[in-house]
C-alpha cells in the first residue's frame, strides 16, 4: 500500500525574496494556481528580511541566492540567527558547488533550481514545511560529492575560483590596477573587469580591499 502524500493543514504562507520582476510574476502565477500555497508577500531585496520574517511569520521563506544588496546567503544566515525555526527554501539558476555548500551549512531547509520552479515548487515547499527538506535532482549528486571533499568540509568558506580568476586575484594582491592586471595577464580590460566581478560575487565582497582581505583569510593568496 502506497503512503499518502502529506497535505498541509492550510494553504502554506510563503514570503518570497526575488529581485527579478519576471521571475516574481511567474512565481505569483504559480501561487495563484495552487490551493496549497499562499503568497503572503514578495520583496525585491532581502535588506530587511529579518524584520519582515519576524512581522509576517511565514510557514516557508523562498529565498533567491543572487540579489543586490544583502545576498540570499547572508539573509539566510541572519534569519536563522534570529528566527532559527523558520523554514527556508533557497532558489537559484546556478548549480555551482560553493553556494550549495554554504546554503546547507547556514541552515537552508532545501535548494531548488529555478528551471524546476514551475513543476516542483509546490511539492518542494510542502516537503520543507513538514521538515523533510528538498533538493533539486541535479543537486543531490553534487551534495554527495561536496561532503566527500575534505577541502570543502574542512573550510566552509572555501571559494572555487577558476584558474584565471586566481591569477587576477594574485595580481590584485600585488596592488595592480585594472590596466596593469590586463597587461600582466595579456587579456583585455573588459576581461579583467569580468574576472573581478566574479571574484567579488564568489567572495561575497564589494571592494578590492575586502577581496584581498578575504583571500588572505582563506589562504588563497599569501
Amino acid at each position: 500500500m502506497e503512503d499518502k502524500p502529506l497535505l498541509p493543514p492550510h494553504p502554506l504562507r510563503v514570503v518570497l525574496y526575488e529581485d527579478n520582476p519576471s521571475v516574481r510574476e511567474l512565481l505569483t502565477d504559480v501561487f495563484e494556481r495552487s490551493d496549497k500555497l499562499f503568497l503572503t508577500k514578495s520583496f525585491e531585496n532581502a535588506d530587511r528580511a529579518v524584520a519582515q520574517v519576524g512581522e509576517l511569520k511565514p510557514d516557508v521563506v523562498l529565498m533567491d541566492i543572487e540579489m543586490p544588496g544583502t545576498s540570499g546567503l547572508d539573509a539566510l544566515q541572519k534569519i536563522k540567527a534570529v528566527h532559527p525555526g523558520t523554514k527556508i527554501l533557497m532558489q537559484t539558476r546556478f548549480e555551482e558547488n560553493h553556494p550549495i555548500f554554504v546554503a546547507l551549512c547556514r541552515g537552508a531547509n532545501g535548494y531548488i533550481i529555478k528551471r524546476d520552479l514551475m513543476d516542483q515548487l509546490e511539492q518542494a515547499i510542502i516537503n520543507v514545511y513538514f521538515g523533510g527538506g528538498y533538493l533539486s535532482p541535479e543537486i543531490v549528486h553534487k551534495v554527495i560529492q561536496l561532503f566527500q571533499n575534505t577541502q570543502f568540509t574542512a573550510n566552509p568558506g572555501y571559494i572555487p575560483l577558476t584558474p584565471r580568476e586566481m591569477d587576477t586575484l594574485r595580481e590584485m594582491g600585488k596592488g595592480k590596477t585594472y590596466k596593469e592586471i590586463a597587461s600582466a595577464l595579456s587579456i583585455g580590460y573588459e576581461g579583467v573587469k569580468a574576472h573581478i566581478a566574479n571574484i567579488y560575487r564568489k567572495l561575497h565582497v564589494g571592494s578590492k580591499a575586502e577581496a584581498i582581505l578575504k583571500a588572505i583569510e582563506l589562504k588563497l593568496i599569501p
